[in-house]
């Protein structure tokens, strides 16, 4: 399979019209290392638009031609942004980001109370009104030695249209627009019934929808918190991080982590975490499928943050299960495997009361996602996507 006209769009970047939007396409590296940074955010905050890096920090930004005069803003944790107008970005587009400088904290108070508030305070800092977000999908499987046997992406679009009032009667609604999928179904066999039916409903929920249930009321108490001592910046926000973990081996499903406020408004940033040994056998306990058994080897997850329009929103959400697979009859068969979930917003924008998505239309499965032809970036027009690495393309000459 040939990829000419995809590797001559990452050698030579540009702004690119298209039915009545504008792409910026490019990278952004560490300026002192000259690395890719992965998941760095490119957002136009006052419109509602964004899009990321991929893991070797290539990006490609769609947003309508109208909003060329807006500014861009490209930001990480830990360090200094930069924004400028659409417009100003050119050919080149290798954008430097500098680290941050680091503080110390000096502000005290009990870390779970801080905690406590931040979620509290989700009310005020994180959209109340009816919302909705398009944004892309990817959903992968890596076998260790063997690269990528299975790649699903789509292009969702997901209604939060609750209010306080209905928020647990019908608290968001999942459409896919444009699906595609691949198998290298020699090597799938195996791993049949592993996975999430469908993981899209997990990697969109939000805060103003969903408080993670091992840091709700019930189960705060089952963690230890400690703030840590350094402080950091994020776009224009001075950011500090509590650290998390369980009380004790007990707790069920245990996590430790991270979780990232505002020092002036406690919004929450990030809450990234890995779970303990112990929280992973809980859920990989006695997990079978097809005469197989799998023991898990990790688990971790981050749920990111991007202010838009005075409000926080869902930008990015990956979830990384790692577990070995071995055939438990003849234990011919044994490999590690990777599974991925990841979700990127494109629009984050305000809507009626009443949803657009109509009975029958609602995604309930990553399985009807439609088998794919090749890999070209023009299958995804004029949506923002994860422009996909050299290893993952290799899977459209595997099926």
């Amino acid at each position: 399979m040939k990829f000419n006209s995809f590797l001559i769009l990452l050698l030579f970047p540009s702004i690119v019209f298209c039915q009545g939007y504008t792409s910026i396409s490019g990278k952004v590296v560490d300026k002192n290392t000259q690395k890719g940074i992965s998941h760095a955010y490119l957002s136009i905050p006052s419109k509602g638009f964004s899009s990321e890096t991929n893991t070797l920090g290539e990006f490609k930004f769609f947003f309508p031609k109208i909003n060329l005069n807006s500014t861009v803003i490209v930001s990480v944790i830990g360090y200094k942004k930069i924004s400028k107008k659409a417009s100003d970005f050119d050919s080149t587009n290798v954008i430097e980001l500098e680290v941050a400088e680091q503080l110390p904290y000096v502000q005290g108070g009990d870390p779970k109370t801080n905690i406590k508030e931040a979620f509290a305070n989700v009310k005020n800092t994180f959209p109340t009104y009816a919302n909705y977000q398009s944004g892309y999908y990817l959903e992968t499987v890596e076998l260790d030695k063997l690269g990528f046997v299975k790649v699903k992406e789509g292009i969702i679009r997901i209604e939060r249209t609750h209010t306080q009032k209905n928020i647990d009667i019908e608290p968001e609604k999942i459409k896919l627009l444009k699906s595609r999928k691949y198998e290298w179904t020699e090597q799938t066999a195996k791993l049949n019934g592993w996975g999430f039916s469908n993981g899209a409903a997990i990697a969109t929920r939000s805060l103003e929808t969903s408080i993670p249930d091992y840091l709700d009321k019930g189960n705060i108490n089952d963690y230890d918190f400690k703030i840590d001592s350094l402080m950091t910046y994020f776009s224009d926000s001075l950011v500090y991080s509590i650290s998390f973990k369980p009380v004790s081996k007990r707790v069920k499903a245990g996590r430790s982590g991270k979780i990232y406020l505002t020092q002036n408004s406690q919004s929450i940033v990030r809450i990234e975490y890995q779970m303990t040994p112990e929280g992973i056998k809980d859920i990989f306990k006695g997990n079978i499928i097809d005469k197989t058994k799998i023991e898990g080897k990790s688990v971790s997850g981050y749920n990111q943050y991007l202010p838009m329009g005075g409000l926080w929103r869902l930008q990015d959400t990956k979830l990384v299960f790692e577990a070995k697979f071995e055939d438990k009859l003849e234990k011919k068969f044994t490999t590690e495997a990777t599974l991925t979930l990841q979700f990127m917003a494109n629009e984050s924008l305000k809507m009626g009361n009443r949803s657009t998505i109509q009975l029958g239309e609602e995604l309930l499965t990553t399985e009807s996602f439609v088998r794919g032809g090749k890999l070209e970036e023009s299958f995804w027009r004029i949506s923002n996507y994860l422009i996909p690495t050299a290893a993952m393309l290799k899977i459209a000459d595997k099926r």
